[in-house]
């Protein structure tokens, strides 16, 4: 008897091994699949904007430029920093540094369509940290709520410096949609819904254990994070073409519209195309077109270069760890 049991146990060791096994196989293939997608896209996307890249004449201040991408790689951070933060309120957080790893390799999910990807892409991490895996989804739908509150927060403040009438009568219709998505956070509405969603899904556990102050002091961070990659945008738009800073708010503003419409538009990755437009609407309304039409194609390099440098900075980073890890045990 003891003999058949001590069997029976090595079996499912085996075929747990084996199953772990395929699953890491499985994984592999996933990454390598989900980064041959991102690279399509992207050729894609810039093959086509071959010709405008290749015709741009424009001199760039190289300095201030060089300002804007250390804004763009604060702004990552601390944004990364902040998803951390939700996940430790919501109780299915993971160590830092391996969170800010996800996080920043999840990027790359947002330039293939639906957003889904960016979430697909922290799950692996998540799911080797024991946490739950349902409260992590749960993390990333309030993030993107919360960042497009931080974007309409900013876009909102951004009106009262337009350069023209034009929207003055629809300043106090934005402050009401502000007011409703600050409403709409209250933990107590969202895990009424959530509730709702445990049953359609007939899973459990959905509901955050998150105060409606620690909701707003989250959104609050968000919009300081908008001002960062605000400043950012505004330096970008400053070394291609001279704006006083009395306009600062209204580019950043037209920056952060650009991104809600980015996001909203699930049909585009990353906003390709959709970003560029809004941003060409609203510079040109401060600049030449032209200078507005040469600003919203850099902006797309700015932003991209600086995300792929952050990603590389990351692996690199996280090789080094994993190397002094086996390093260590070995020793």
């Amino acid at each position: 008897m003891e003999e058949n049991t001590q069997v029976k146990k090595e079996d499912a060791e085996i075929l747990e091994n084996e199953q772990k096994g395929g699953k890491k196989k499985w994984m592999k293939y996933a990454k390598i699949g989900f980064l041959l997608l991102v690279a399509v896209f992207l050729i894609r996307y810039f093959y086509r904007n071959y010709d405008s890249y290749k015709n741009l004449d424009v001199e760039i201040n190289w300095l201030v430029f060089t300002g804007a991408i250390l804004f763009y790689f604060l702004y990552k951070v601390t944004l990364a920093s902040l998803w951390h933060y939700m996940t430790k309120l919501n109780q299915c957080s993971i160590g830092y540094f391996r969170a800010i790893t996800a996080y920043l390799y999840s990027i790359l999910g947002k330039y293939i369509p639906g957003k889904v990807f960016m979430l697909l892409a922290r799950v692996p991490a998540y799911e080797e940290g024991g946490a739950p895996i349902r409260k992590v989804t749960v993390c990333f739908f309030l993030e993107n709520i919360c960042t497009l509150l931080g974007a309409a927060f900013l876009f909102l403040i951004s009106l009262f410096f337009f350069p023209n009438d034009l929207l003055n009568d629809y300043k106090w219709m934005t402050v009401g949609l502000v007011v409703l998505f600050f409403i709409c956070i209250n933990p107590k509405i969202i895990n009424f819904f959530l509730k709702i969603l445990e049953r359609f899904i007939k899973k459990k556990d959905l509901s955050i254990p998150i105060t409606y102050g620690q909701m707003i002091k989250v959104v609050l961070l968000f919009i300081c994070n908008w001002l960062v990659v605000g400043v950012g945008f505004y330096m970008l738009v400053c070394s291609i073409y001279p704006v006083p800073t009395s306009e600062f708010l209204y580019v950043a503003g037209i920056y952060g519209l650009s991104c809600i419409i980015g996001i909203l538009a699930v049909f585009a990755p990353s906003g390709l195309g959709v970003r560029e437009g809004i941003m060409l609407l609203g510079l040109g309304l401060v600049m030449p077109k032209e200078y507005a039409v040469i600003i919203s194609i850099i902006s797309r390099l700015w932003q991209t270069v600086a995300e792929l440098i952050l990603i590389a900075i990351a692996f690199i980073v996280n090789k080094i760890m994993e190397f002094r890890k086996k390093k260590k045990k070995t020793a």
